[in-house]
């Protein structure tokens, strides 16, 4: 399928739906942690809508470690669900044990990011094709079966007589096929691919992906997409879902997502995306830091500790570029990222000789992006007390000063997911209507 043609809506009930949908992970080291409530959680999917509709390729993308992989393991019951609601076809399958699952399995398949971790290495091509058979009572025959798996590899641009292979054998592109002649051998309706060539050469990427669209074309599959790598989204998907931090940011159809992304995050990931022609390409935008840790998230909005559009606070009489560097400075003092042991260590190498009022111009130097006095003065006044009570050791009010002075609704409350578009989904303050975020400039 071209970027350009795409195919025209499914009405019909999807084939799956996800609804608030959680996964979360006890950390708890041991019985007492378990029994003193100590441990922390890991929210690896935090409240997940999504639907996949009949013969639809729906990628979810996102940077590594936003819950991807654990979304699509969850969605096939491999992990339990914490919270939240799984339908396939209609019928519910969160909380199903794994003999209830065993005619789900049959119709929801999924394909591995590592081809050769994910295959047995003690057993022939032919018996990891055929085993998906047996468990369920597909073929009359272990011969019957072993001509079925022929095909299969047949199918998937392999020789029938790789059978008698074993997977180490194989180069990663062919490994990568075994897994899709696998995942078809008991004739699914979804596929779920996790990251399918990210460990592939490129060349080979291109060949894999025109194999699942064209096994796509001829068996009607739905397959849910899931990559970090947007660059191969606009060949394989209908819709595109965006997950930050356990969380779907931004939805809609290919075409309309890439050419007019709504939320910031989306925006960023496009903008690294490498164009052919130059007059299309997007000024880069470089996020602060790292990926939150999913055991403790941001309040409000996940993404405002580096989001560049963050919303400032009413009382901000600057423009919005002046208060993300403010506001980058608050999240440097609330992450604990300013280090005056260090300061006051370089300061007594350089000039012999340390005080208070040093170490706090040193701390602004290095914690916040440009010149202070391009800041207004009561925000370039806040900052240095801020770094005062850092270098005297009162982290607690800095962190309260800092919070006052530079508030954001971006903070203060998650927000909404709104609908753009015909069918588009946001999740940002900023495209909200019953909101007035200001001007970005």
């Amino acid at each position: 399928m071209s970027f350009d043609e795409q195919p025209a809506a499914d009405d019909s009930r999807p084939i799956l739906r996800a609804e608030g949908l959680q996964k979360h992970f006890d950390q708890s080291q041991g019985m007492l942690d378990r029994l003193l409530g100590g441990g922390d959680t890991v929210k690896a999917v935090d409240g997940v809508d999504l639907e996949i509709a009949e013969g639809e390729t729906l990628a979810v993308v996102g940077e590594s470690g936003c819950g991807k992989s654990t979304l699509g393991q969850t969605l096939l019951n491999l992990h339990t669900a914490t919270g939240g609601s799984i339908e396939f076809r209609g019928d519910e399958l969160t909380g199903l044990s794994d003999r209830e699952m065993r005619p789900y399995r049959k119709q929801m398949q999924m394909i591995f990011q590592d081809p050769l971790a994910s295959l047995n290495p003690r057993q022939t091509v032919g018996d990891i094709v055929t085993a998906p058979m047996e468990v369920h009572d597909i073929g009359d025959s272990d011969e019957d079966r072993l001509e079925r798996a022929e095909e299969l590899l047949d199918r998937v641009g392999l020789e029938p007589g790789h059978v008698d292979r074993y997977p180490g054998q194989f180069s990663g592109g062919q490994q990568q096929r075994v897994g899709v002649a696998r995942a078809l051998a008991v004739e699914p309706e979804l596929i779920v691919a996790d990251e399918p060539v990210s460990a592939l050469d490129v060349s080979v990427q291109a060949q894999i992906l025109q194999l699942l669209e064209e096994l796509q074309d001829e068996l009607g599959l739905s397959i849910l997409f899931i990559t970090h790598d947007l660059s191969v989204v606009h060949q394989v998907a209908d819709r595109v879902a965006v997950m930050y931090l356990g969380e779907i940011v931004e939805t809609g159809p290919i075409r309309e997502l890439f050419n007019d992304p709504e939320h910031p995050y989306t925006k960023s990931l496009l903008s690294a995306v490498p164009r052919i022609d130059p007059s299309a390409r997007q000024d880069r935008i470089i996020l602060e830091g790292t990926v939150p840790s999913p055991i403790n998230p941001p309040d409000g909005c996940r993404f405002h500790t580096r989001c560049p559009a963050v919303i400032p606070g009413e009382d901000w009489d600057a423009d919005q570029q002046a208060f993300r560097r403010a506001f980058t400075f608050r999240n440097r003092v609330e992450a604990g990222k300013l280090d005056p042991s260090a300061i006051r260590a370089r300061l007594k190498a350089e000039t012999g000789s340390v005080d208070a009022e040093s170490v706090a111009g040193r701390l602004v130097e290095d914690a916040l992006p440009g010149d202070p006095s391009e800041l207004p003065d009561d925000a370039a006044d806040t900052v240095r007390t801020a770094a005062r009570q850092v270098a005297d050791g009162d982290e607690e009010t800095a962190v309260e000063t800092v919070r006052r002075a530079f508030p954001s609704p971006c903070v203060a409350e998650a927000p909404r997911t709104v609908e753009p578009g015909l069918d588009r989904t946001a999740a940002c303050h900023r495209v909200d209507p019953e909101r007035e975020p200001g001007p970005l400039l």
